[in-house]
Parts: C-alpha cells; sequence; structure tokens
C-alpha cells in the first residue's frame, strides 16, 4: 500500500513539473531578449562549459524559446537556437505592458512655459546646472518626460523644465500630423518588417512583401507609421515609394504658393537623424538625412515644411518640427553694432567690479535689461555700463546672445559624468516582492524608481546600467554578475520595506562591508533622508546577497515602508518618486565628489 502511494506521489509530481515547465516555454515565446555586449557567445547547452556554437552582437533582438536558471534559450534562424546568459541581455515582454510604473516618456507635440524666467537644466532635477532660459508664452519642442520634469528644445538647445511651470500640448499635434500625413505607399523591400515602435530594436509585429500598398499616417524622423487592413506600426522611409502622381500634386511643391516665405535664419537639428526630400512633403524623394545637434540655414518654408541648406552645397526640405531655430539678430537694426549682449533674468541681479562673488556691487539690473559683452572672464561676463564704465555679471544668472560657448554653471553632474553606476530594481516577474496594504506591488515602484534614478544618471553623463529595465525576474546571482561584468563603481539596489508592524515606517540603508560599501552607505543615507523628509532608520549592516557577494561598493536602499497605510500613499505619489530619485542622484554626487 505504501509502495503504491509512493508511485502515485511521484507520478503526479512529474505531471507537476512537467506542467510548470511547459508554461516556463510558453510565457517565453512571448518574450524577447536584446544583446547588451559587444559580442555575446551562443552556446550550445545553458552553461559556460559548453561548447560555443555562434556569436551575437550588441543591440541584436532575439525571440525567447526557453528560461533555464539564469540561462535563455533564443533562436537564431528558423532552424537554429542557442543558449545565451540571461545577465548578459536585456528581456522584455512582446505584448502591451501597463504604463503604471513607466517613468520615462517620449512623443511629439509642444510645450508652453506658464512662468517668467524659467530656467532649463542640463538633466532633470535642480541639480543640474541651468543652461538658458524658457521665457513666459514661449513655445519650445517637446521630447520627452521623466517624473515630473519635461525635455524640451528651444532656442537651439535642449534642456529640462520642470513640468509645474509648462503646459504640454500633445493631442492636436499628433490629431494635425496623422490628418496631414494619409499618404500611400508601396513597399520597394523584398520583405519589410513592421515594427511596434519607431526603432531598430522595436518588437516585430509583422512583415510586408514587395509592391504592397500601405498608408502612411505618421512620420518620425526616419521612420513612418502605416497601417493596411490587417496590420499597423512602424517601417524604415527607405523602403517605402510613394506615388509619383500624387507627389506632383502636392500644394506645398508647388513654387507659386501662398504658404511659401522665404527665410534666411539658422537651424539646429532635434531628431536623432532627419531624412531630407527633394520636395516639401512626405511623398517627396528622399535625397539624404543630417544627424542631431546639425546646424542648417533655412532658406524657405512652406506650410510645415522648411527647405535647408546642410554639408557642403547641399539643400532639401525637412519637416519643421525636428529644427528648432536659432535666435538671428541680424535681421534686426538695432542689433547691428553689437551682437554680443545679455539679457537679465531676475531683478535685482548683482553686477560686481570683478569676475567673482567676492567682489563688490555695483549696479543692480532688472529682468530684461540689456548689455553689451566685452569678454568672457572664466564663467563671468565683462558688461558695458555706459559713460565708459564697465561691470562683470555671472554667466548663469543671464541669458547671453551672439557668443560661441555660453556660460553654464556646472551642477553636481559633473562628479558623475563618465562613473560606471548600476542601479537594481528589486524583485520582478514572479518575485512581486512586498505588497502594500493598499494593493501595491513592490516590484512596480523599485522599478518605477530606477528609471527615474536612470534618466538622471545619463543625462549627467555617467555609464548607467539597470539590471531589468522591465517585469521580469532576475535571479540574485544575475544581479551580482551584471556589477561585476560593468566594473562597477557603485551598486545601488533599491527596495521598499514591510513588516507586521503597520506603525514602522521611514527608509533604511544597507551595507555589507564597512570599508568598501560604508562610504557609499553614508552619502546615500543622508541624501535620501534630505530629499525624502521621512523618518532616518539610518545605515545598517545587512547580510543580503546583493551585497554579501558584490565585489563592488554596494547598498541596499528600503525606501518607505508599503505595509504602513500612510507612508504607502505617500511613496505612491509623482512628488515623491522625484525626490527620492533626486536623492539617490544627490547620494552619489556627493560619493564620487
Amino acid at each position: 500500500m505504501i509502495k503504491k502511494g509512493m508511485i502515485i506521489y511521484i507520478c503526479m509530481t512529474l505531471l507537476f513539473v512537467a506542467a510548470f515547465l511547459h508554461t516556463e516555454k510558453g510565457s517565453a515565446a512571448n518574450d524577447q531578449v536584446i544583446i547588451n555586449v559587444d559580442l555575446l557567445n551562443v552556446r550550445s547547452n545553458a552553461a559556460l562549459t559548453s561548447s560555443v556554437t555562434a556569436k551575437v552582437k550588441k543591440g541584436q533582438v532575439y525571440d525567447v524559446v526557453e528560461k533555464k536558471n539564469d540561462w535563455i534559450k533564443i533562436k537564431l534562424s528558423r532552424n537554429s537556437t542557442g543558449w545565451v546568459a540571461g545577465w548578459l541581455v536585456t528581456q522584455k515582454k512582446t505584448s502591451a505592458t501597463s504604463s503604471s510604473t513607466q517613468s520615462i516618456t517620449s512623443g511629439s507635440g509642444t510645450v508652453v512655459s506658464n512662468a517668467t524666467g524659467l530656467r532649463f537644466r542640463s538633466g532633470p532635477g535642480t541639480s543640474f546646472g541651468v543652461i538658458g532660459v524658457f521665457e513666459k508664452g514661449k513655445t519650445a519642442a517637446y521630447l520627452e518626460k521623466s517624473g515630473e520634469w519635461i525635455k524640451i528644445s528651444y532656442s537651439g538647445k535642449q534642456g529640462w523644465v520642470s513640468s509645474d511651470y509648462v503646459k504640454l500640448n500633445t493631442s492636436n499635434q499628433n490629431s494635425n500630423t496623422a490628418s496631414s500625413m494619409n499618404k500611400k505607399a508601396s513597399v520597394n523591400a523584398t520583405s519589410l518588417n513592421v515594427r511596434k515602435t519607431p526603432s531598430a530594436s522595436g518588437v516585430r509585429v509583422g512583415s510586408l512583401k514587395k509592391n504592397a500598398t500601405v498608408t502612411v499616417v505618421k512620420e518620425q524622423s526616419n521612420w513612418m507609421q502605416i497601417k493596411t487592413n490587417s496590420l499597423q506600426g512602424w517601417v524604415h522611409s527607405d523602403y517605402l515609394k510613394f506615388d509619383s502622381i500624387d507627389s506632383a500634386k502636392t500644394p506645398s511643391e508647388d513654387s507659386s504658393s501662398t504658404n511659401s516665405n522665404k527665410l534666411n535664419t539658422s537651424g539646429t537639428v532635434t531628431a536623432t537623424s532627419l531624412t531630407v526630400r527633394n520636395s516639401g512633403a512626405l511623398s517627396g524623394k528622399v535625397v539624404g538625412s543630417v544627424r542631431k545637434g546639425t546646424k542648417v540655414t533655412i532658406i524657405e518654408e512652406k506650410n510645415d515644411w522648411y527647405k535647408i541648406n546642410y554639408g557642403t552645397n547641399k539643400s532639401g526640405w525637412v519637416s519643421s518640427r525636428y529644427i528648432s531655430k536659432t535666435a538671428d539678430s541680424s535681421n534686426n537694426p538695432s542689433n547691428n553694432d553689437s551682437k554680443k549682449k545679455v539679457k537679465i533674468i531676475y531683478d535685482g541681479t548683482n553686477i560686481r567690479s570683478g569676475a567673482s562673488t567676492n567682489y563688490s556691487v555695483v549696479k543692480r539690473a532688472n529682468s530684461g535689461d540689456l548689455f553689451e559683452i566685452i569678454e568672457t572672464v572664466g564663467d563671468w561676463y565683462k558688461i558695458k555700463l555706459g559713460n565708459s564704465n564697465t561691470g562683470y555679471i555671472a554667466g548663469w544668472v543671464v541669458e547671453a546672445s551672439g557668443v560661441q560657448s555660453p556660460v553654464t554653471k556646472p551642477g553636481s553632474e559633473q562628479y558623475v559624468k563618465g562613473k560606471t553606476i548600476v542601479i537594481d530594481p528589486g524583485h520582478g516577474g514572479q518575485d512581486s516582492g512586498a505588497v502594500g496594504s493598499r494593493g501595491t506591488l513592490e516590484k512596480n515602484l523599485t522599478l518605477t524608481t530606477a528609471k527615474l534614478v536612470y534618466n538622471k544618471l545619463k543625462s549627467a553623463g555617467a555609464n548607467v546600467s539597470l539590471t531589468r529595465s522591465n517585469d521580469t525576474y532576475i535571479s540574485l546571482n544575475s544581479r551580482v554578475s551584471t556589477s561585476h561584468y560593468r566594473n562597477a563603481e557603485a551598486f545601488i539596489s533599491i527596495h521598499y520595506d514591510s513588516t507586521a508592524d503597520r506603525s514602522a515606517n521611514g527608509t533604511t540603508t544597507y551595507y555589507y562591508n564597512t570599508l568598501k560599501d560604508g562610504p557609499l552607505a553614508s552619502t546615500m543615507n543622508t541624501e535620501v533622508v534630505k530629499q525624502t523628509k521621512l523618518k532616518n532608520r539610518r545605515k545598517k549592516f545587512g547580510n543580503f546577497h546583493v551585497l554579501r557577494e558584490n565585489k563592488k561598493p554596494a547598498v541596499l536602499l528600503e525606501l518607505g515602508f508599503l505595509s504602513n497605510r500612510t507612508e504607502e500613499i505617500t511613496i505612491n505619489t509623482s512628488s515623491y518618486q522625484e525626490r527620492v530619485s533626486q536623492g539617490i542622484f544627490n547620494g552619489l554626487t556627493q560619493y564620487f565628489k
């Protein structure tokens, strides 16, 4: 009887395991991986000791066939598969995921300033240096959003402004773009991949055969959003051919169009790569492209298109949405006698007798006052005051025009520039971590915070990596391996706390080795508490795997209690997420200072 029972038990166990493995393969079929390293070995089995059967390059995307511990089996071709190390790739779902934890968004549209003298900065945070002023009522191109900060393109510069002081317009922009680009085109490639997003790394949602007819509804840089009866997505513009008859009838190509304006002004390309066409219409033939940051001369404007001169004796038409005009005083007679000027931003700005705050104040200027620049002295401008008098004004409190390199006072971001940092959003996938009293999943919050920190560090020029960028399970060994492989100078593991005591609250910083981790723990704890204003539970020893097994400076942050109903509400707000991510960023800048 016991023997029979044992046999039944073993059979049931095997059936359960088989069902589990089948589920893993089924879910894996909906996943893809992006290669994170320059050249990655593909092996015959899920082990470093197995033979290398192929090599794949950084940025390439492959479908997932199966997962086994820290290894992933990928599909190389129709009849070929192989295993890659899971800690050297980024996993992503092909299906649409919830946007509730998405902290960084990109898009198109315009931003209008609602504040007088609104500063825009080199990165998404007040610790970043001021690079210009976005005047009240002025309009800028919207580039992306990170938490409570919006990236804009304005007066030939790209920078970040607080979303509290601007109005974002995207809906009208998008609808106008879609309606004005309702063009027919045909595929001129043998087989053209259709992707979910306008990127070569975007998820493939289908393909089109040569000569297939599509409707183009939107253009973004070198990508076109198309639709057919059964498919919608993005394709590269190089592989579409527009109807030449429609092209000939496009009003914007008629040189006698009343919408045409002759110009002679400068501009800067704001798209990563902007398509240049032989006419001011989406149906125009592609004749070239210009990269982001390229300076061009705008010689004509028709509807939503600019004719530009670029390169050596090259010209063509580009979408005006991706060109930021540069202020040009050449057509203003009152400015011809002096092109180099500063404009005062704030009332009561000090003008001093020397190029330092140690010198005495000789005059105070008000917002809107203009002064001619004599020369640049470090971070200061020497200016004319009238009656042969001169003075000095700090370059970071004025808006300069006519100078080659306007002064920007470096923010604390200078200390993390070039530093290699790994940000580890705790939990993920089937491991949800703590569950709040209101149902908040820790894995979602850690990813939100990590992405905000990532964006701040990236803007500051840091070499930053995430151990996961979506809702994927990553083993503890893989997280530590990423730290070692990247040769991290700092490893930050992000978590949110929970305990049976519902009154427990505050933030805690854990470290394992006093010599290796202690200095990082100290600055991190100080800056996080300073920003969040939560109870300081101080830095403590923590015997956690990601700290204990990590050879690099590492800390684990518990950034609030999900088990505390009041604190759970607080840490879910966008304002808290901005403050806590700024605290982590500040902690890193102080550590590297």
